[in-house]
């Protein structure tokens, strides 16, 4: 009978740890499922989403210009000068007078030179008389032909001569050969005119163009007719490619190119301007904000919003200007640029996006 109470006992014991393990065991796995959902939600509350800004990709034109400076000048102008050393009896213009082709600006000094045309004339017909005396004489039989041939001679030596004193006559009224307007004086009554020297400058302001210096790199993208934008003080106007220098201009390496400045302007000679050639043009290049490229090491990448999430994407570029690159490979058109709080982002980010519009302009350089 003892030994059936202590089996008893047993029994109820052994029962007793079963439902005590089987009750720990129940509350440590109600515990570690809660302690699971605690850390889910968790990790639910702590995920970060980064508000961004998107532009889509799109593809425009890129236009190259250069700027070069150079003066306006007129592209008719006259210096007056005389051919030997002579007194200046008048000068009949100043600067800002308006001439016409053919009219007198200069007289020189003439009395010297009037004795010698006289003096010529009269040498000349001398001559002529003789060479028709001896010449009635040979045809008498009175003289050689040698003679006569001699006497002719003679009458084209004195015409040479007087048609020489004449044209130096002519030259002591110093004449206008365009219609212009003075821009220099440089002598006055009384002074004496050395040869070779400049008295008077005469521009015309109808025809303007100006000599711009233009560097080995782009003189050879430019051609005659090339459109160039011409700037004074802040006014743009639209000028031409004349004529290109073949030969650069010694000491300096760069070519002469002259513009066609437009008629009316108001561009006077000596004005200085800048002057901007298109030297390229690319067309549907993909061109996006210069800011948005991160760099690391040697290579270029940018993030693009793929869904909700953003993507780190390489990119290769080539020439930019004015905060904007071209991109020459890993975009595409379609593609959406994240072109704000890209600075926070990594590859896989969470993030809100607010589209905004595409202001490709790429046709300024």
């Amino acid at each position: 009978m003892l030994k059936f109470f202590t089996r008893i006992r047993i029994l109820l014991w052994v029962l007793l740890l079963v439902g005590t393990g089987f009750m720990v065991s129940t509350q440590v796995r109600a515990k570690l499922a809660q302690a699971a959902a605690n850390l889910r939600s968790l990790e639910t509350e702590t995920v970060t989403v980064y508000p961004v800004e998107t532009q889509i990709v799109t593809t425009t034109n890129w236009e190259t210009w250069r700027s070069y400076y150079g003066q306006a000048k007129s592209a008719h102008t006259q210096n007056i000068t005389t051919y030997e050393r002579e007194i200046v009896r008048s000068v009949n213009v100043d600067v800002g007078s308006p001439v016409k082709a053919g009219q007198t600006l200069i007289t020189l000094q003439v009395a010297a030179r009037g004795a010698q045309v006289q003096s010529g004339k009269t040498a000349y017909d001398e001559a002529v008389l003789n060479y028709n005396r001896l010449k009635q004489l040979n045809a008498k039989g009175g003289i050689s032909k040698s003679e006569v041939d001699a006497a002719y001679s003679r009458v084209k030596t004195a015409e040479a001569s007087l048609k020489t004193t004449q044209s130096s006559l002519q030259r002591t009224s110093l004449k206008a050969s365009i219609n212009g307007i003075v821009s220099a004086r440089n002598v006055e009554p009384g002074e004496i005119a050395e040869a070779g020297r400049t008295l008077l400058s005469i521009v015309d302001p109808k025809e303007m163009e100006a000599e711009l210096m233009v560097s080995k790199r782009d003189v050879i993208r430019i051609h005659g007719g090339t459109p160039v934008e011409i700037y004074v003080d802040g006014q743009k106007h639209t000028g031409f490619v004349k004529r290109i220098s073949p030969e650069a201009q010694s000491g300096s390496g760069l070519y002469p190119v002259v513009v066609g400045l437009p008629e009316n302007s108001g561009i006077l000679p000596g004005t200085y301007l800048e002057g901007r050639f298109m030297v390229s043009s690319l067309y549907n290049v993909v061109v996006i904000p210069s800011n948005v490229v991160i760099y690391r090491g040697n290579t270029q990448s940018v993030y693009i919003a793929d869904g909700n999430k953003a993507k780190l994407t390489p990119i290769t570029t080539s020439e930019g200007r004015e905060g904007r690159v071209i991109v020459t490979s890993g975009l595409k058109p379609g593609d959406q640029l994240i072109t704000s709080g890209n600075r926070l982002l990594y590859d896989g980010a969470e993030i809100s996006r607010t589209p905004v519009a595409n202001s490709n302009n790429a046709n300024e350089g």
